[in-house]
């Protein structure tokens, strides 16, 4: 994995068109490149069950796929039937996937808790691999000289696997407001970098031995990718479209 180029993609969000628009434009190889992907494939973009369908034929060919919040969420709202955690679910996007996976005139205007458990029902009998898949992601991935992990890590913690998966996949000012004390750099996304930066700039942010590359593409942003060679950064990205 030396001699690969790394290429890592955050917060696609139901991008299908900009995720498969910027592989195609840093020329992605499977053979060649290593891909890493750092969660939240569905919500809020306009495509999320293709884009999950995607990320599953890239996991094949080689690429990396980590689990982010939403990612986390929809399997939560699936699975449980714990009121809380479906509101959760739907008040941050969740419908956009539902509708994807279940079909848009699934739910009518007077949509009620049964269309929801119907919904539930339908999605697990007809895309039983999609949930396994997701089911299945890994929290962090790493590298001699990175970790790449959705949200982030407890920079608290002398080690830093200490760190509930739960922080791996929402932690915000605990790990963006403070310095860690590991040798490597952590490659994050979840927070969008305008919002890191607190000025209207949706290009990769690099700090202190952090990178972040959310770029709030499903928020009419675009979706970055930072590319690692054995000695340096380079960046693309697609607009959204």
């Amino acid at each position: 994995m030396t001699n690969k180029r790394i290429l890592t993609i955050s917060d696609v969000h139901g991008c299908y068109d900009e995720l498969e628009q910027l592989l195609q434009l840093n020329n992605y190889h499977p053979e060649e490149d290593q891909l890493i992907l750092l969660g939240d494939y569905i919500d809020r973009g306009p495509e999320p069950k293709r884009t999950v369908a995607y990320i599953m034929k890239l996991v094949e060919e080689g690429a990396v796929a980590l689990r982010g919040n939403h990612d986390q969420m929809f399997l939560e709202c699936i699975f449980s039937n714990n009121p809380d955690k479906e509101r959760r679910y739907l008040i941050n996007g969740g419908m956009d996937t539902l509708e994807s996976y279940a079909g848009e005139d699934f739910f009518p205007a007077n949509a009620t808790g049964e269309h929801l458990q119907a919904a539930k029902e339908q999605i697990k009998e007809n895309n039983s691999d999609h949930l396994e898949f997701l089911s299945n992601l890994p929290y962090y991935y790493e590298t001699e000289n990175h970790l790449f992990v959705h949200a982030g890590i407890d920079p608290s913690l002398k080690d830093w696997k200490d760190t509930p998966d739960f922080d791996k996949i929402w932690i915000r000012h605990e790990f963006l407001g403070f310095d860690h004390p590991h040798d490597f750099t952590v490659v994050h996304g979840h927070t969008p970098t305008q919002f890191i930066r607190g000025t209207n700039d949706n290009s990769i942010f690099f700090g202190n031995k952090k990178i972040g590359i959310d770029g709030a593409c499903a928020y009419g942003g675009r979706l970055n990718c930072l590319i690692i060679t054995e000695d340096s950064y380079e960046t693309t990205y697609i607009n959204h479209e």
